[in-house]
């Protein structure tokens, strides 16, 4: 009983120090390679990242990612996410997060409803369901809902911007007794600006309610149709990343590592399978 204390408080600490608990969980190799911004790209993981963008994707996808944070498996992340197009009347998607191990998961689940409003506008609404559960019966577990939305806008065909809001309301998660754990708030603003064929700018503010500014600036340059290298950086968590993506026909794979100068290394990979693709598909 001893060692189990000992162990939930050192995974309490890491979670503490990398992201409060319940916090917004950025998805997808590509992302996690450019310093988890995010928030104006248009691509499958959208679907979690910014359901706004997502409104301008026109595949039917799956995917899964896995993040080894920290390489330690009480830390890591893994999901599934699939994405469905519904003609004109918007795009449907849904994603199941899993993280912790041994004493201590958290699981996120989320749908997600998305629409583009011509070529220029797009609005995103999903409903997430969280549920942390300890293995000791006396922690128990605690669940709760909350929402997120967005909204992505085409300035030019070159330079997007976005915002997104986590957890607007100041939800609360269920706990048992008198104890009150709120799901925290987190705004994102980013824009995207893509520089000639071949080379992409990309940077992000973040802001929670009980946390402080967190900036990110990424580039992504793309060596052929089906090669592209990646590198952001974070501050001021200092997090410093690189990734490369492939696609191969209805494929894309994409992997990546970021360091924290404090807790180390974290690699991720992810994968993405396109069932029905369109000649309009970004």
């Amino acid at each position: 009983m001893k060692n189990n204390i000992i162990l939930l408080a050192a995974i309490s600490f890491v979670v503490s120090v990398s992201r409060a608990d319940n916090q917004k969980s950025i998805l997808g190799a590509k992302a996690k390679g450019k310093a988890e911004v995010s928030v104006a790209a248009c691509d499958f993981w959208a679907c979690n990242n910014n359901q706004a963008a997502l409104g301008f994707y026109t595949s039917y996808a799956a995917g899964i990612c896995y993040e080894n944070r920290f390489l330690t498996q009480f830390t890591s992340v893994g999901a599934v996410a699939v994405v469905c197009p519904v003609n004109k009347a918007g795009v449907f998607s849904a994603c199941v997060q899993l993280s912790g191990a041994g004493g201590f998961n958290q699981v996120q689940a989320g749908v997600a409803y998305s629409r583009a409003f011509g070529k220029y506008i797009g609005v995103g609404l999903q409903f997430d369901y969280l549920l942390n559960y300890f293995g000791e019966s006396y922690y128990g577990y605690s669940h709760g809902f909350t929402f997120e939305a967005g909204i992505y806008g085409k300035v030019t065909p070159d330079l997007s911007l976005a915002f997104h809001v986590y957890n607007p309301a100041r939800l609360r998660m269920m706990c048992s007794g008198a104890v009150k754990e709120y799901i925290p708030t987190l705004f994102r603003l980013g824009a995207e600006w893509h520089v000639g064929k071949n080379c992409e700018l990309s940077a992000e503010v973040s802001k929670g309610l009980d946390t402080r500014f967190n900036g990110a600036l990424a580039v992504e340059y793309a060596f052929a149709s089906y090669l592209s290298l990646r590198a952001g950086m974070r501050m001021p968590d200092f997090v410093f990343s690189i990734g490369l993506g492939f696609r191969i026909k209805a494929w894309t794979i994409d992997v990546s590592s970021s360091y924290h100068t404090v807790l180390g290394y974290s690699p991720q990979i992810s994968l993405v399978c396109r069932f029905k693709q369109h000649k309009d598909e970004k």
